[in-house]
């Protein structure tokens, strides 16, 4: 099977698993709510008068986060086996530069998400992660740099965001598509648009709904005599389209690691191509 045909089954598995977790957020989040509401309609519920999210899926070390440390793996394997086999291919310093640069920065993704091991082996988290007077004070007290300042989360964060979901669109737009070497290092494959589509689709409604200050909680429930008789229709209108119904952030670095790991695939099909070699 050819790995375009594998990347189109592996993107309807990915479309229906997020239209699954789009609806159990919602149900989680709205359905004991709407059953009340309207019991005809919304007759059965997994949700609970708490809301909220669902563990199993959302929190540390749940589904999400698993997945995304697998992700990541096959993404980092997969360049360290195109640079170890075929680096006298990659016959320019920016080719070679980028991969080495994108190992090590999916790398530090990856020790991260674990917490450097932390989570599979249980290790007492050291003291520098724990004194609040220090500057890598960490505000979870685990053994990683993201929960210590903006600078090691919200940075490198944002630059993830625009590579993923901005490089290609800029690319083919831009007078850069004349490079090949750049062309191949930001679209080993064209097709790779439609996951930065599908992330934009999970960016742009939050930054603009959020904006707009359409985004608010507090607004959500509407009570008579401490009973709870409803939404608020513009309230819960915000949440829902600004997706933050669910851990957001999250199911955007699984889209974040889902576009490395194909990038990367990609990237070693053009060296691993003898009929591009030639």
């Amino acid at each position: 099977m050819s790995l375009n045909k594998v990347y189109k089954n592996s993107n309807f598995i990915l479309v229906a698993f997020v239209i699954f977790l789009l609806i159990q957020a919602f149900d989680q989040s709205f359905g004991w709510g709407m059953n009340k509401i309207y019991p005809e309609i919304y007759f059965t519920t997994f949700g609970t008068k708490l809301e909220g999210w669902n563990v199993f899926i959302w929190f540390e070390n749940g589904l999400i986060e698993t997945l995304q440390v697998i992700i990541l793996l096959i993404a980092i394997l997969t360049l360290l086996n195109l640079y170890l086999s075929k680096k006298k291919f990659l016959k320019t310093g920016l080719v070679k530069g980028f991969i080495i640069i994108e190992i090590i920065g999916l790398s530090y993704f990856f020790f991260e998400e674990i917490s450097w091991g932390q989570h599979y082996f249980n290790f007492d988290t050291l003291n520098i992660f724990l004194n609040e007077n220090n500057f890598f004070f960490n505000h979870q007290r685990e053994m990683n740099l993201h929960n210590t300042s903006r600078i090691f989360n919200e940075f490198p964060r944002l630059l993830v965001m625009l590579w993923c979901s901005m490089s290609i669109i800029i690319l083919r737009y831009s007078k850069l598509i004349n490079s090949k070497d750049l062309t191949k290092i930001i679209m080993p494959n064209e097709k790779l648009i439609f996951i930065s589509f599908l992330l934009l689709v999970f960016i742009l409604p939050d930054l603009i709904l959020t904006k707009l200050g359409m985004v608010d909680f507090s607004k959500l429930h509407v009570y008579e005599n401490d009973v709870f008789k409803g939404f608020n229709t513009s309230a819960i209108l915000g949440i829902i389209f600004s997706f933050n119904f669910f851990r957001l952030s999250e199911l955007q670095e699984l889209l974040f690691v889902y576009y490395f790991m194909w990038h990367s695939l990609f990237l070693r099909e053009l060296y691993f191509n003898r009929t591009y070699l030639n």
